[in-house]
């Protein structure tokens, strides 16, 4: 699966590895909040390949699929455990998983290496390092370049797609098309950061949650978390920041779902109306963050 229509080969900066280590330094200490794992991989990744244009340099992606992403009889998901102990089901579990590549000169061999602060803090490390680490079978990857930002999800199948052939549904091919001997459905639409994506402020938003997701956890749950007469309060956080689609749904969307419904809210008003404050601010934050960077970058296009 190396070879498909939306990896340029050579696109990628060849990259010294004094500068590798130094880009990386940076990245480093740029305040990505890398430490809530749950989501926003696709964010943290495209600010990152931003924040790489912004002084010079194109990388490109890493997209890993787990079997329930393109089979329809396989719902094996990546999944470890959450050392931080604050998933409501005790584990990290993801569809996918994206990560900035860097071609960097070693010796005399330019290896693909991939910044993942999440699962690999202190380095940078090469692509089958970080495949292995996700420890799911039959996973599938994809290297790309780095403005496709993320995909749409279909019900169609492949055996579909190519039975309607000559209809209206294959109006808008998909741009991927993942092999049949393995793939039974449709999941490689890639879109860029442009139209709704763009002007809803994804990233930011998804930067934004991430922080403050685990300022809630350091400074609510951590203090509290193995304290006996606290546990009902730890359960009611757990499920809140926990599961990303309840935070996001309280503090992205002001809305409410089954979990975070009125009775829910109304008990932990006060603290909710803190963190949306918290969210609020770093969303502006960042904001004004990939804003900097996109001046840079137009600057640098001009020149």
């Amino acid at each position: 699966m190396k070879k498909h229509p939306l990896l340029t080969s050579h696109k990628a900066s060849i990259l010294d590895l004094n500068t590798a280590k130094s880009l990386f330094a940076e990245i480093t200490e740029s305040g990505i909040p890398y430490d809530y794992q749950q989501a926003n991989c696709h964010n943290i990744s495209h600010y990152i390949s931003s924040l790489l244009e912004s002084k010079g340099y194109q990388c490109a992606k890493i997209w890993a699929f787990a079997p329930a992403v393109y089979s329809t009889s396989n719902s094996k998901l990546i999944s470890f455990i959450d050392e931080k102990n604050i998933s409501p089901t005790g584990t990290i579990d993801w569809r996918y998983h994206v990560a900035p590549v860097i071609e960097v000169q070693i010796g005399n061999k330019v290896r693909k290496m991939v910044i993942d602060l999440g699962l690999f803090p202190n380095e940078f490390v090469r692509y089958r390092t970080w495949l292995a680490k996700l420890k799911t079978k039959k996973l599938i990857y994809l290297i790309m370049d780095s403005e496709w930002y993320l995909y749409n999800s279909s019900m169609i199948t492949n055996a579909q797609l190519e039975f309607d052939s000559n209809e209206e549904i294959n109006a808008n091919q998909p741009n991927i098309k993942l092999p049949e001997w393995f793939a039974d459905k449709l999941i490689t639409d890639f879109f860029k950061y442009e139209e709704e994506s763009l002007e809803q402020h994804w990233v930011e938003k998804g930067l934004a949650v991430n922080e403050t997701a685990i300022e809630f956890y350091d400074t609510e749950i951590k203090p509290i978390l193995y304290s006996e007469q606290h546990q009902d309060l730890v359960k009611d956080y757990k499920m809140l920041v926990g599961d990303v689609f309840n935070f996001e749904t309280i503090f992205r969307d002001n809305n409410w779902n089954y979990e975070m419904n009125n009775d829910f809210q109304i008990k932990h008003q006060e603290i909710i109306s803190k963190y949306r404050t918290i969210y609020s601010l770093n969303l502006d934050k960042w904001k004004k963050a990939l804003a900097s960077l996109n001046e840079i970058i137009l600057q640098k296009n001009i020149k």
